[in-house]
């Protein structure tokens, strides 16, 4: 009786403990669509046109200190998944955004594995679903975009300041691209912050795109702030890039303004300039729109409403961020879970 009481009871134990760690894996679904309507003089044909700028689908995973993340991209081709003619050097198939696993230490150290965005770029860094405008405007030209490799990152440290520093496969998927091949030439960004709050952030970053001889690596660096008080908000970021493309004396720089204010709980009025240089051209794109929340936070239904105004040398402007070459009417709404 004893013997089965013992064993009863350490099987107990173990069904328990079996269950108390399965309760610590936290898995999160996520996903969004975003559908739009733009009309843009610049197209070949003029006039309306539709479609959808993301697809998204992916979970998180936590499970004490590992966590992971996979997040791919419905609105590229399937075909993706099994073929190279569809990836970029240094990185997985298009149609995979995110695939990252990792540890974290504490605040001050945590270690992730696999492609994910590069660290350099503020609005680049902000998810697709948040951002304050229809599309991602002239900064994306000039950033490192995804690669695959390895980040430290620490947070808070010292109250708010942070860090992250990636090293990896040739960021390829960058409209800078040097030209570097997997296993012979590498990316190297270096990232520090400072966050007083929700009041104000601050980021500094430098980024190398290595290149092969002959040509010269992509190098970028990027100053950003943001400053929130009561319903507004403001943002300013500059980002520098040279050597696009691996070209000698191929260099631009792109900043931007923006100020958003919320007229109530589920309006939002913005305006944002962006300005861009490329040596000899230089262009600007000035977005006045609205965002319209209408779900239960800010992000799982919103409708957008942007109308772009176009300046400057927008025939001739030859640099990778390519903005809006005329005005345009863009519109789109966003559903997520």
């Amino acid at each position: 009786m004893k013997k089965r009481f013992l064993t009863a009871a350490i099987a107990t134990a173990l069904v328990a403990t079996t269950m108390t760690a399965q309760a610590e894996v936290k898995v999160k679904w996520f996903g969004f669509a975003q559908i739009k309507a733009d009309m843009k003089s610049q197209l070949t044909d003029d006039g309306l046109t539709f479609g959808a700028d993301r697809v998204r689908f992916g979970f998180k995973v936590k499970d004490g200190n590992f966590f992971a993340k996979l997040q791919a991209d419905l609105n590229k081709d399937f075909a993706g998944l099994t073929s190279s003619n569809n990836q970029r050097e240094g990185t997985l198939p298009q149609i995979i955004k995110d695939a990252v696993v990792g540890w974290k230490f504490n605040d001050a150290a945590k270690v992730s594995l696999g492609q994910y965005k590069t660290p350099l770029g503020m609005d680049f860094n902000t998810s697709g679903k948040k951002l304050d405008i229809v599309q991602r405007g002239m900064e994306k030209g000039l950033v490192l975009e995804r690669a695959t490799g390895a980040m430290l990152s620490g947070r808070k440290i010292g109250g708010g300041f942070g860090y992250d520093v990636f090293y990896g496969n040739p960021s390829g998927r960058g409209k800078g691209y040097a030209g570097g091949a997997t296993g012979s030439e590498n990316t190297t960004v270096v990232r520090f912050s400072y966050d007083m709050g929700k009041m104000m952030h601050m980021e500094y970053a430098y980024g190398v795109d290595g290149a092969p001889a002959g040509a010269n690596d992509y190098k970028v660096q990027d100053l950003a702030i943001k400053f929130q008080s009561g319903p507004s908000t403001a943002k300013f970021e500059w980002i520098d890039g040279q050597n696009d493309g691996g070209v000698a004396g191929a260099d631009e720089t792109v900043y931007l303004l923006h100020y958003g204010h919320m007229l109530n709980k589920g309006t939002e009025v913005i305006i944002r300039h962006y300005a861009g240089d490329s040596g000899n051209d230089s262009m600007g794109n000035t977005y006045i729109g609205v965002n319209l929340f209408t779900g239960s936070n800010k992000t799982n239904g919103r409708i957008q409403l942007n109308y772009v105004i176009a300046s400057g040398d927008k025939a001739t402007y030859a640099g990778n961020s390519k903005g809006y070459t005329d005005d345009a009417i863009l519109t789109q709404y966003q559903v997520s879970f």
